[in-house]
């Protein structure tokens, strides 16, 4: 079935005490410009007053729809996005998506916002969840590693889903920087700084994870001082989107443990 672009279920990831998260309840992606090819019972859309009025969602009738109102507040010497790709400032426009990431910890607006998403995860009792901000890339992925690290997926699997996005949004992005080199772009170095803002990198999301560490000393700590999250509301989450049992080891032929030991 064909969705919003960056369309994708968090579900089958391993977490905590190795238990799957449940298919079908959480989900991730851009903004909600085409019909959602799921059932859900809500909306959170990460995305600003007005970036939501500018492309409104199309929300499914009887889906609650929860707005969280996270800006991308970054800057390089002052410069934002425009100026940065304008003036084909390639580095510059790393350096910006670093000091996002970083943000996304340090800005009080947006631990509010990020805080917001949470509580949502956590009250939606019944049905399945869907998140998103514009790309669903930069807010969404962030979302996406908070809530994968609170169910207990390990390092190496949050990254993969955040830099999933690189292949998911590859011939979106594509397709935009072509868009914009018609339009006034037409210079390599700007299309080289436009590809920077909307890719995803490993040290843009290590980024907030070192932030965590030196604001708060670790995860916990920033769910706790950070977002208002307490523990019982992990154990709810878990509750929520957790199998209830790890899946079954299949016992091994003798041959297989044969091979195993060679």
């Amino acid at each position: 079935m064909i969705g919003p672009v960056n369309f994708r279920d968090l579900g089958d990831i391993t977490g905590y005490e190795g238990k799957k998260i449940k298919p079908n309840l959480l989900f991730r992606s851009a903004a909600l410009t085409v019909p959602i090819p799921y059932n859900l019972s809500q909306i959170i859309d990460l995305r600003t007053a007005k970036e939501a009025k500018r492309k409104p969602d199309i929300v499914p009738q009887g889906v609650k729809y929860i707005r969280t109102n996270i800006k991308m507040n970054g800057s390089v010497k002052g410069a934002g996005i425009g100026s940065l790709v304008f003036f084909g400032k390639v580095e510059a426009s790393h350096t910006y998506l670093l000091n996002v990431y970083t943000g996304f910890v340090t800005s009080e607006a947006a631990r509010a916002g990020f805080a917001a998403f949470v509580a949502a995860c956590a009250n939606n009792h019944a049905g399945a969840t869907l998140f998103h901000c514009v790309a669903g890339k930069d807010r969404t992925g962030f979302a996406a590693a908070i809530l994968l690290k609170i169910l207990g997926a390990s390092h190496a699997d949050i990254m993969a889903d955040y830099l999933k996005t690189g292949e998911d949004r590859g011939a979106a992005n594509k397709a935009m920087i072509a868009y914009y080199s018609r339009r006034g772009l037409f210079f390599k170095r700007q299309q080289e700084a436009l590809a920077v803002i909307m890719g995803v990198r490993p040290e843009y999301l290590q980024a907030a994870f070192d932030a965590i560490d030196r604001t708060y000393d670790s995860f916990d700590g920033y769910l706790s001082n950070g977002l208002g999250v307490t523990p019982q509301d992990v154990r709810r989450l878990r509750e929520l989107f957790l199998e209830t049992a790890c899946p079954t080891e299949v016992p091994q032929t003798p041959q297989q443990q044969m091979q195993i030991h060679r």
